[in-house]
Order: structure tokens, then sequence, then C-alpha cells
């Protein structure tokens, strides 16, 4: 009898053990990002001879925010980001963190004192082309600016917004150039030029959103601006190709078949980093430069994150943990001297392999591969400077604590 008793105790046990097991591996394939399937949206010929303004508005709305309910999207904690990528930097809307660039909502600006700032981005167009400030840079790329080749010439209203897509350096608000420029280099990319790549119809129809948000269709003039702007007429695009099935829409999903430039071109990685051994990551001026080889296992010791740790906010104990965590949770840990303007929904953005990609990849870049490449760490980041001194090649291998805000 006690033979019998003690052999179910076993079974129990074992039973028990095999369920605690189990139990542990639900949570941890809980904790990491799920596997998507979703395809990216599909791209929309069209036909400008046809489509009314009331349509092209609603196409640029879901170019900027990859949706039209763009308020519902944020209202999920998650970032209204599309094809245009415009909400990185610009802000849309009051429940929205962006700053990079100047706001598109009317509100006040202190750090820049601009009165322009405080009207809409339809209204400002009609203004910025007369001030004395624009004046200036006509003359400063009186024989084209060097990376569109465009000589600023808009007129006041949508010529001044179409101007801004195709040559962001032909007029930088004060205050928001990059730094060390005195406001003549915006941090906006050319839209029209990889990686974000839009069409001219594609701008028209931003265009057409900015112009008419406020739902007052008569201030509309997208279509005509672009073909006063550039003396030519706006050809269709996309008509006339092969048809091809349709897609079914979805978020970027970020796979294990690519490479780290791609994934961190279809996540907008490069629009708010600098990253080094990606081509497209060398002017990112809102999160930290990313060189996680130096940064995640200084990161992880500092004051900060482990005052983080005790308040319960964060739980990596190894430099991958880190980086995982400030990718699947960027608003547990900030880093000194950053905003929380971290998108939050990348966790619905990842497979796993796809996530082993870029962690590999960010963590086998330090100091020295930046150095490599020119990348330097931002003026805010506390560390200061990695580049050598002019006529020294010692590097700076201290701490290197700071990377994303997230």
């Amino acid at each position: 009898m006690a033979k019998k008793v003690s052999a179910y105790v076993v079974v129990f046990k074992v039973a028990l053990w095999y369920s605690f097991i189990l139990g542990g591996f639900a949570a941890y394939t809980n904790w990491l990002p799920q596997i998507r399937g979703d395809a990216p949206e599909a791209a929309e010929a069209i036909d400008v001879s046809s489509i009314t303004p009331d349509q092209l508005k609603v196409m640029g709305e879901s170019i900027i925010f990859g949706s039209n309910d763009p308020l519902g999207v944020l209202a999920k904690g998650e970032g209204p980001i599309g094809k245009g990528q415009c909400p990185l930097c610009h802000q849309f809307f009051t429940e929205q963190k962006a700053d990079r660039c100047p706001n598109l909502i009317a509100l006040p600006n202190p750090a820049t004192g601009d009165p322009l700032l405080m009207i809409s981005e339809e209204a400002r167009s009609h203004e910025r082309p007369l001030e004395a400030r624009y004046e200036e840079f006509k003359k400063l790329h009186a024989d084209g600016e060097k990376n569109s080749g465009i000589v600023p010439h808009a007129k006041p209203g949508g010529q001044y917004l179409i101007e801004s897509e195709y040559c962001p350096n032909c007029f930088v608000v004060q205050g928001f150039g990059l730094k060390g420029t005195n406001d003549t280099v915006s941090p906006m990319p050319i839209i029209n030029k990889p990686p974000i790549g839009l069409a001219d119809t594609e701008i028209v129809a931003v265009v057409s959103f900015l112009q008419t948000r406020d739902g007052d269709m008569e201030k509309w003039t997208a279509k005509d601006s672009w073909e006063e702007y550039f003396g030519k007429e706006l050809a269709s695009e996309g008509a006339g190709e092969e048809e091809k099935p349709a897609e079914p829409a979805g978020p970027p999903v970020a796979l294990g078949s690519e490479t780290p430039e791609q994934i961190v071109q279809k996540m907008t990685c490069f629009a708010c980093h600098k990253i080094p051994g990606i081509s497209i990551a060398t002017t990112g001026m809102i999160g930290p430069l990313l060189i996680e080889g130096t940064n995640a296992p200084n990161r992880i010791k500092s004051p900060e994150y482990k005052k983080a740790m005790k308040e319960g906010k964060t739980h990596a104990t190894t430099p991958r943990e880190y980086v995982i965590e400030s990718i699947m949770d960027p608003g547990a840990f900030i880093v000194p001297g950053f905003a929380d303007d971290m998108l939050k929904d990348f966790k619905h953005k990842f497979t796993v392999s796809g996530l082993d990609v870029i962690v590999n990849h960010l963590l086998a870049q330090n100091i020295e591969t930046a150095v490599k490449e020119g990348l330097d760490r931002l003026p805010n980041e506390k560390e200061g400077s990695i580049l050598p001194p002019s006529g020294s090649a010692k590097l700076d291998l201290g701490n290197g604590i700071g990377e994303g805000s997230g």
C-alpha cells in the first residue's frame, strides 16, 4: 500500500513539474512577438483625369496615417504611420507626440515663438514664401539645392506645400533644422526619393489632405499647384499596367528572410536613429545612435535602468534582453535626454525570426563601427561625441549608454 501511495506521489510531482514547464513556455511565447502574415498595403493606380478632390483627400489621409481613422489608431496606443511616414516627425493631433518638424495643427510653440506655427499648415503656406527668410533660401540655392536640384521658387499657397515635399531644404523653419547647420538643413527626407519614394500623384494626394483637412474643399489647389510649380501636366501613374491580384491590407511585418537594411526601412527606424551598417540610417535626429554592442551592456548597469527595474518597469538582465525590451516595450525605459516618442506597436510588426535579425545587427554595432562610418551621437546624448578630435585617432570607448527612446 505504501508503495502505491509513493508511486502516486511521484506521478503527481512529475505532472506538476511538466505543468510548470509548459506554463513557463506559454508565458515566454506570449511575451515574444507573435508571427504575423499580413501583407503591406498594395499601391493603387491613380487616374488624375477622373479622380475628385474629395477622393484625393481621402487617399492623402491614408498615405499619411495608413488609416482613415488615425485617432482610432492612436486610441489603441499605436502609431498611425502610413507610407508617407509624416507623423514620425509632424504632430497632427494633440494626442500624438512628434516634434522633429513643425506641428501641423496650429499649436503654440514656445521653443521658437514663431507666430505662423499657431495657424494651420494650409494658412501658413500662403505666408512662408513672403518671408524675408524665404528670399535668403532662394539666394542660398540659386544654383539648385544639392540633393533635389530644385531652385526655390514657390508661390504662396499650394506651391509652397508641393515644394516642401520635393525639396525640404528649400526652406527650413527656424528652430527645426539639423543642429550645427544654422537651420539651413532640414531633418526631413525628400519624399519622392528612397526610402519613402512617394509618386507624384501620391504627393498631390498628401497636399490635398493638408489643404482641406478642415472640410473646406474650396481651399483645394493641389493638382493645379503641382502643374504650375513644375510647368508640366501631372501624369496618371499605375494606369495601363497589368492588373495584379489584390493583396490583403495590413501592417508591415519584419520577416526573418529580410536583411537588417530591409527591416530598418520597413519599420522606419531610419527616420529617428543613425545605425552603422545601414545605408539609409545616417541622418536620424530623434533617437540616439544605435550601437548596442556598446550601449546595451552599459545600459543595464546604469543607475537609471536599475531604478526602473526596482520600480518593476524593466526586466532585462542581458544586452540581448535589453535590446528586445527596447523594441517590444519602448516605454519601459526612456533614455535620459530623450522623450517617450517611440512607436508602441512594434510587438505586432515583428516575427520572432525578424526580431532576431535586427537584434543581432544592433548588437554587432559599437563605437568602432560608428566611427568608421562617421556617425556620431546627438548633441543631447550625455556621453558626448565619439568622433575623435581633429588630428586625433583616439576613440571614446566610455560608457556609451544611450540608444533609442525606448
